[in-house]
């Protein structure tokens, strides 16, 4: 057995033996170090007192929970393991009712060791109602509500959620709403729906109904936080009773699953400088630019002395910086131009919310770069395919002719772009087809593989610095993570103030700052090695940069 597995079976002891029998077992722990005999006289009449109310609890809650194990598993065939199903469904403390649960029993050994009989009857009563509340919610979950789809659909109910609007592009404002639609919520409780949508969205889905608006139509909505590049399957989303006192969460169905689609943008692409060899053979990245009722005309920043009436003006605000035209015309061959897309990461590095986090941006810059000079050369007449390596055995590469009208596919391909391990580029092209010139758009900064070198040089390289990319970590002050954890970071009410919700945050945050920090060296050193040998190829080699809305490739 594995370690998660002996940790969810742990868990699943926990939340059920354990949380009757733990108030016993550390009062007789505190009696080894108090003296308890004024008490002990009266212990077999607490213990048959407490059987009669955790024995039918323990009984109630062992037959609740294998009726909805064997209910959830016929109705998904059983692909969810058992060991998991029963977590679920035994899991019913709330992280206010576990700090109230065990605050109750820490007052159990002060009343014991202090022989204070008013601690002793505060501890009695917080058990007592958190006993009652688990208790009733369980039988409710199980027996009141029975199937919670089945019921919905009976009565025409309807738990619905979309994005709005549900393609949308970089940055964009996106909404999340979710519909209810007669939903049954029992007098004393509310339906609660959570869900942690992916790390880089950086938002979740909380919403919460109560029994005011039951089996009535309701529509709740928030926005992202953030809307970066990405082709997102949203998983069905967890449902819950709740008791009004927030002790409990009684786990009910799983639905209302999602798709949005943000699609990458497009932004202008300029050369930094004019190659000197005006031939066919240069390259395929001779980005040119034209007038209306003009020839092609090559592009350089302006010098002084240049002719003013040249300086192409619409480029110039572009970049931020003035461009004269040159009259050279070009020969009217259109080549062959494959736009391959470098995603290659070793599988340390391709997986993991903190890795999507830091290289996601990375990814989202190469990809808006390889579909900006596709729709460049394709606007100056040129053949151009796209090629991405996929994490598919049975379909490695995914290629796209961009022909007229195949702008909206250019886009899509652009959003499904994704970090993969499995298929490098030199598997996927070793063999130069010919003909056709192979432009390589990479951020690569681990090793390359062994490369052969094309006929005539018909491959040239797009480089982008990853270290550039990697957001910076925001400075924290000598204690600030000792002292977030006491400070209230949500509204007041919310469990994520709690201390164990406090603690994980920064404790993922400490991770999400080691793995940055490893990553920068990994980059730096490794984004310039690379870069060496790209140049040391002898093949056509172009370094990215930004200015302004628009990407410059340096020679």
């Amino acid at each position: 057995m594995t370690r998660a597995r002996v940790w969810t079976a742990l868990r699943v002891l926990f939340h059920t033996v354990l949380l009757a029998t733990l108030p016993f077992i550390v009062g007789g722990l505190a009696g080894f170090f108090a003296d308890v005999s004024q008490v002990s006289e009266t212990l077999p009449r607490l213990i048959e007192r407490a059987s009669v109310v955790l024995l039918p609890l323990q009984v109630v809650q062992g037959v609740c929970v294998f009726v909805k194990v064997r209910r959830e598993r016929d109705t998904t065939g059983g692909a969810r393991p058992v060991l998991d199903a029963v977590l679920r469904h035994v899991r019913v403390l709330t992280d206010k009712g576990l700090g109230l649960y065990l605050g109750a029993v820490a007052t159990v050994a002060l009343a014991l060791a202090l022989k204070f009989a008013e601690l002793g009857i505060i501890a009695v009563l917080g058990l007592s109602t958190l006993y009652a509340v688990i208790t009733v919610g369980v039988l409710l979950s199980t027996f009141v509500v029975q199937r919670f789809e089945e019921r919905l659909a009976s009565r025409g109910g309807v738990i619905g959620r979309e994005f709005v609007p549900v393609v949308a592009e970089a940055g964009e404002s996106v909404e999340e709403r979710f519909h209810f639609e007669r939903v049954p919520v029992p007098p004393g409780f509310a339906v609660q729906v959570f869900q942690r949508l992916p790390a880089r969205l950086a938002s979740e889905s909380r919403h919460l109904v109560g029994a005011p608006v039951s089996m009535r139509t309701i529509t709740l909505s928030r926005p992202l936080r953030r809307t970066p590049r990405g082709d997102y399957t949203i998983a069905p989303a967890s449902i819950a009773f709740t008791d009004l006192l927030g002790l409990t969460r009684i786990a009910i169905a799983e639905a209302a699953e999602a798709r949005l689609r943000v699609l990458p943008r497009l932004y202008p692409v300029a050369m930094a400088a004019t190659p000197r060899v005006q031939a066919p053979q240069e390259g395929a990245l001779s980005v040119l630019r034209r007038s209306p009722t003009e020839d092609w005309f090559r592009v350089r920043e302006y010098l002084p002395g240049d002719d003013t009436r040249r300086i192409q003006w619409k480029l110039s605000v572009k970049l931020g910086r003035l461009q004269v035209r040159q009259p050279e015309t070009v020969p009217v061959v259109r080549r062959r131009v494959r736009l391959v897309l470098d995603t290659f990461l070793p599988a340390a590095l391709c997986g993991g919310d903190e890795v999507d986090l830091l290289l996601g941006d990375v990814l989202d810059r190469l990809v808006e770069v390889w579909i900006s000079l596709a729709r460049t050369l394709a606007e100056r007449g040129e053949s151009v395919q796209l090629a991405v390596p996929m994490d598919d055995a049975a379909r490695p590469v995914e290629t796209l002719e961009l022909a007229r009208g195949a702008q909206p596919r250019l886009l899509e391909l652009g959003s499904r772009a994704r970090w993969q391990s499995r298929t490098d580029f030199d598997a996927a092209f070793a063999a130069a087809e010919r003909g056709v010139h192979d432009v390589v758009v990479t951020a690569r900064f681990v090793p390359l593989p062994p490369l052969a070198p094309t006929p005539d040089a018909r491959r040239s390289w797009v480089f982008l610095p990853v270290a550039d990319e990697i957001p910076t970590a925001v400075p924290r002050r000598a204690g600030e993570r000792a002292l977030a954890v006491f400070f209230q970071a949500f509204a007041p009410g919310a469990e994520e103030n709690a201390l164990v919700p406090s603690l994980r945050r920064s404790n993922a945050r400490s991770r999400l700052e080691a793995l940055r920090s490893h990553l920068a060296h990994l980059t730096a050193e490794g984004s310039t090695s690379v870069e060496t040998m790209l140049r040391a190829r002898g093949e056509t080699f172009h370094r990215v940069s930004r200015s302004g809305a628009a990407y410059i490739l340096d020679g």
